[in-house]
């Protein structure tokens, strides 16, 4: 008997191909059946829909980015300036080396711009995920940056957040087009150097 975490496994690794080439809408739960040698109806035991089945796979996704942005190493990182430069770097090799990844969020973002309602089942997935990157990041970012140590300071944190992630959506929409692996992370160093998070004004 197939164990269930491992064909949930197997689930997940063909729909990450899947949604990656072929986008939201150009995946169905038929070729996934085909592809992965499983019946519908184990397909569906393990995910309800669709959408759920995509969620679970930019679950899996934002997992890695937060492991390896949030608690991975921290060898020469000196403050946190040295901490968003070094992360970001390390967020862009590995969306260089691996685009069927950026190929997801790219799918996520377009499924967005569509509407209707898959896109805003979409959209609240976005949150969710973002939210739980950003509760993982709160507490490096209290005690790094001053300006975010007081009580009133969750607001301001969100605008810095969303600050770097917006600067990042630009470099990653840029790789391999105007930007090679060099070029991307030169962008986001000259970016970061604009920031003074030591700042007790920081606005």
């Amino acid at each position: 008997m197939a164990d269930p975490g491992e064909t949930r496994e197997k689930i997940m690794q063909a729909a990450r191909i899947h949604f990656a080439r072929k986008g939201f809408n150009g995946t169905s739960m038929d070729s996934l059946v085909k592809d992965t040698g499983l019946s519908k109806g184990a397909l569906y035991w393990h995910f309800t829909s669709k959408g759920h089945l995509f969620a679970a796979v930019l679950k899996k996704e934002v997992e890695n980015i937060i492991q390896n942005y949030v608690e991975g190493p921290s060898e020469g990182e000196k403050d946190f300036n040295d901490f968003v430069i070094l992360r970001g770097e390390r967020i862009i090799d590995m969306l260089w080396d691996d685009p069927e990844m950026r190929l997801l969020f790219f799918t996520l973002f377009i499924e967005r711009l569509r509407g209707g309602e898959e896109g805003r089942e979409l959209s609240d997935i976005a949150g969710d995920l973002l939210g739980s990157i950003q509760e993982k990041l709160w507490p490096v970012a209290k005690g790094a940056i001053p300006a975010l140590r007081n009580s009133e300071a969750r607001d301001l944190y969100r605008k810095v957040l969303m600050t770097l992630r917006f600067l990042m959506h630009g470099i990653i929409l840029e790789m391999g087009f105007n930007l090679d692996l060099d070029s991307a992370k030169e962008c986001w160093r000259f970016a970061m150097s604009r920031f003074d998070f030591k700042s007790e004004g920081l606005k």
